[in-house]
């Protein structure tokens, strides 16, 4: 008996051509496809059985992205934003050599074994302007509670003595 072994060898992702036309794929930044790159490599690594469980720390997007560290976290915003990505476990700051990190979900990826089945959460965007509007909101969005004090500064905030971290200026 003469069976045909597969043509394709090892692991792969696949994007459907309606992902790809999407106006969320149009206008997912140059960042967030490179961090969608290292995220599907990292899925790859664990044999397309761990979407939802997928770590990745900032020195694992710089050193696989290439992307600067300063830019990590606006292209996730990004990525979720558009619906390509879902942060399922939100990490913290390496201390020493103790550190968790993040946990991602690839919204669009078959896996296998304990991944969650896709969401396609992507779909949600229809138009251009909602994907405009998607970016927009990843811009305005940050997490100043783990921003140094100097960078708030630079943003209109200021920091409330005794209180929490920062409030709103004056200004504003």
């Amino acid at each position: 008996m003469n069976r045909r072994r597969s043509a394709i060898g090892g692991s792969f992702i696949v994007h459907s051509r309606e992902m790809r036309s999407s106006p969320a794929w149009r206008h997912l930044p140059d960042n967030g496809r490179r961090l969608l790159c290292v995220l599907e490599e990292e899925h790859m690594d664990h044999g397309g059985a761990d979407n939802g469980r997928l770590p990745c720390t900032y020195s694992d997007f710089v050193t696989r992205g290439p992307l600067r560290r300063a830019s990590i976290s606006f292209a996730v915003r990004q990525c979720v934003e558009l619906g390509f990505v879902e942060v399922t476990y939100k990490g913290g700051r390496a201390i020493s050599e103790v550190r968790k990190p993040s946990l991602y979900r690839l919204t669009y990826v078959i896996g296998r074994g304990r991944s969650s089945p896709p969401t396609h959460d992507w779909r949600h965007i229809k138009t251009d302007e909602e994907a405009r509007a998607a970016v927009a909101r990843a811009a305005a969005r940050r997490n100043y509670d783990t921003q140094p004090l100097n960078k708030l500064k630079n943003t209109g905030l200021k920091e409330e003595p005794g209180a929490g971290r920062t409030i709103e200026s004056e200004a504003a």
